[in-house]
């Protein structure tokens, strides 16, 4: 029997044709190309050119017909089987059919809300990103107390990483070849001396990508969840800001604020072209008489001597740049009339160092009035522009957008992204997100008298690694071993392609120091020892480290910083080290190889189960009742008789419940966290292990064999990350902590993992 499918755009029913056949095709991570994961679906539909489906879509085929609103939109849309919701998303008006002069029909596409995202960010960079709440003042004592900060409280720190010279230590070079020629400059770049002392222009800020993510959500008015956003992994992750060969600073961006408008015209008055309440200047095209638009500001007082950088912004989008110092006069634009004009202009004014600037906008129009040309005016006082020291962290932002950032990052840790509401959006890594699937026997509906298997479609070679660095250090590197460093390659006796995931970061190799210290250093510099922009750099924050070097103070003399912050690849997480990198390379700063490899937390267990001697491709067929069909997941283990699979895509026909399943064999544990075997040390400590509840269960409770062992929630009623109390003892105890779900249906599940001391 068919089911009842409706269509609604903005809370509107569309009305589909009788015989309308609706399919969707949904998957999230597709054998065929793991370096996507897929968060929903678009589908095309087609709809008739009804009066109700006319209205709806403002006979949108008729061009001469004004609209109400932007058919280039899309619109707020849903899905729904028997009155039961089966998606939320977007539509899209595609195009219109008409025959003998006559609409027939109208082609629309629904997107699910994953896909939208992609609409938010647009072109926009990470520069665009508002980091005002994140600005601190530019003095050497605050970037000092980010260098030695072990409080993990500072959002914004200062890694020892170097943009401009050859930095020493103790006459010792750094651990690479060095021209003769440059050998000898050496002498002031000895960081354990006054001479050779680190200053802070030196230095390029890192930003915590954990904010980074709440400028985002910011910006564009939606929400990020997911535990693995709260676990260490991510929360002392880093994201340099270098996107200049040389630091620069100036304060943030400041918006200049209309008052009040004067103006003076014999023809023409612009003052209807000035929004007072969005402080904007709209140029419009007036009439032929016009010749054209200049606009431009006057600065008629200022506090300091000190530049002033002047920001253009034409219809929301960074224009032009102008610097400036003192009382002056600058001409902003001159736009000329032409049919169609019509840019929004709107400034912001950024200041090294505070300042306190009085100044006007100024607007005029020049056309042709009888038999020569003269303008009309306007000027718009604004108020004082007051700005701060504090440091403007978008002028240093890597070259990158928005939309290529989150899925760097989500390449880094194989995350997937799915909504299930409206502007919310969960990333999770894949294993994690697996983990909270329901097991659903479908094995009823399913015909099993057609199942067919196909041999898995497997790659003879698989590489991961990150963007080619310019370093010197990693160029050596690769010069020495004939391999980047970071990367990796795994081998297969198949006969299938090859694949490459390659993250958009660059992978910075740092030096070690001999001695005492623990002093690891960066450097930024290339293969002629000469500044350069690297491509955006991920760095791990890990605990700080003894060290003894010299440290300039503004307004001359030097400090002594004896404990710091060491940036790089490593991360202490759960008393065991763990790496960005994606081979087990040694670590520059613990000088062992670290085994927690970015492949082997979020890559293996999937790739493993792939490529598992008995994994069989398996397609089948099933009916499913809508209660099932809109509500099974994509992470949902599928058991058909005694096999228990995963869903590799679903070809749904909405219309009658019919689903083509494309299965792998799950050869994984129910539970299968990324996180590493968690360990605690013999004094005992606190353990931090992320909870997450599966589909359709409301509880976890947790339980040990050792009445000493503590959890800081319990039950764990939402997904979380919860703190496990250790004892004391000895070294090779092992703690067995056992987790019951509890689900709506009344029904339950156990599993277990194991802490080691």
């Amino acid at each position: 029997m068919n089911r009842s499918v409706t269509i609604y755009i903005e809370g509107q029913r569309i009305e589909l044709f009788n015989d309308e056949t609706i399919n969707v095709t949904s998957s999230i991570q597709n054998v065929q190309d793991l370096s996507k994961t897929y968060t929903d679906f678009s589908q095309g539909f087609t709809v008739p050119a009804s009066s109700h489906n006319n209205a709806i879509f403002e006979h949108w085929y008729q061009s001469d017909v004004n609209a109400t609103t932007d058919p280039n939109l899309r619109k707020d849309g849903f899905i729904e089987i028997d009155l039961t919701t089966f998606r939320k998303g977007k539509i899209q008006l595609d195009g219109a059919v008409v025959s003998n002069g006559k609409p027939s029909a109208y082609k629309i596409t629904f997107f699910g809300e994953g896909v939208t995202l992609k609409d938010l960010f647009g072109e926009d960079l990470l520069s665009d990103l508002d980091y005002t709440a994140l600005s601190h003042d530019y003095t050497s004592a605050q970037v000092k107390l980010r260098i030695e900060d072990n409080t993990n409280a500072y959002d914004v720190k200062y890694p020892l990483i170097t943009s401009n010279r050859i930095w020493q230590y103790q006459s010792t070079s750094v651990d690479a070849p060095l021209p003769n020629w440059l050998t000898a400059t050496l002498t002031n770049n000895d960081i354990h001396t006054n001479s050779g002392a680190i200053n802070k222009t030196e230095l390029f800020p890192a930003v915590r990508v954990a904010k980074i993510l709440e400028a985002i959500e910011t910006k564009y008015g939606i929400t990020f969840n997911g535990t693995f956003l709260n676990d260490d992994r991510f929360t002392k992750l880093f994201l340099w800001f270098k996107g200049k060969e040389k630091f620069f600073n100036s304060s943030a961006p400041y918006q200049i604020d209309f008052t009040s408008v004067t103006p003076t015209f014999t023809t023409y008055d612009l003052s209807q072209y000035v929004d007072l309440a969005n402080n904007t200047v709209t140029i419009q095209y007036i009439d032929p008489d016009v010749i054209y638009h200049r606009l431009g500001i006057s600065v008629t007082s200022v506090s300091t001597s000190d530049p002033y950088y002047i920001d253009i912004y034409q219809n929301g989008n960074l224009f032009n740049t102008i610097t400036g110092s003192g009382v002056q006069v600058y001409l902003l634009d001159i736009i000329y009339n032409t049919i169609g004009l019509n840019s929004v202009y709107s400034f912001n004014i950024r200041t090294e160092g505070a300042n306190n600037l009085a100044l006007f906008v100024g607007y005029q129009v020049n056309y042709v009035s009888g038999s020569t040309t003269v303008d009309d005016s306007l000027q718009i006082s604004a108020n004082n522009v007051v700005t701060s020291s504090g440091i403007n962290l978008s002028v240093n932002a890597p070259q990158m957008k928005v939309g290529e950032f989150l899925k760097g990052i989500m390449l880094m840790f194989n995350m997937t992204i799915y909504s299930l509401v409206e502007n919310e959006y969960w990333l999770e890594p894949l294993d994690d997100w697996y983990s909270k699937g329901a097991l659903v026997d479908i094995t009823q509906h399913t015909d099993v008298t057609t199942i067919e298997m196909e041999r898995m479609p497997l790659y003879k070679k698989i590489q991961f690694k990150f963007t080619d660095s310019e370093c010197f250090l990693n160029k050596y590197f690769a010069q020495t071993f004939n391999r980047s460093y970071g990367d990796t390659t795994y081998q297969y006796n198949y006969d299938g392609g090859e694949f490459t995931i390659e993250v958009p970061f660059e992978n910075l190799l740092q030096t070690k120091f001999n001695g005492s210290q623990q002093l690891q250093l960066g450097y930024s510099l290339n293969s002629s020892f000469s500044p350069y922009i690297p491509k955006p750099v991920l760095l791990y924050q890990y605990d700080n480290q003894v060290a003894d070097f010299k440290y300039a103070n503004d307004g001359g003399g030097h400090s002594t910083i004896i404990t710091y912050t060491p940036f790089g690849q490593d991360l202490e997480f759960n008393n065991s080290d763990i790496t960005l990198n994606f081979a087990p390379e040694t670590s520059t700063l613990l000088e062992y190889p670290i085994q927690n490899t970015q492949f082997s937390q979020y890559y293996f267990s999937y790739l493993y189960n792939l490529y598992n001697l008995k994994q069989r491709l398996v397609n089948v067929k099933t009916n499913l009742p809508t209660s099932l069909i809109t509500n099974l997941q994509l992470n949902d283990r599928l058991v058909i008789r005694d096999k228990r699979y995963i869903i590799n895509e679903m070809k749904s026909n909405l219309n009658t419940g019919d689903v083509d399943f494309q299965l792998i064999l799950d050869f994984r544990p129910i539970v299968n966290s990324t996180i590493p075997i968690p360990k605690a040390a013999t004094e005992g400590g606190n353990v931090n292990y992320p909870v997450n509840l599966p589909n359709g269960a409301y509880e976890a409770n947790l339980t040990s064999g050792n009445p000493d062992v503590t959890f800081s929630v319990n039950p764990v009623q939402s997904s979380q990350i919860i703190q496990i109390g250790i004892p004391s003892g000895s070294a090779g105890t092992v703690y067995t902590i056992r987790i019951t779900y509890s689900y709506l249906d009344g029904t339950t599940s156990n599993d277990y993992f194991n802490i080691f001391q």
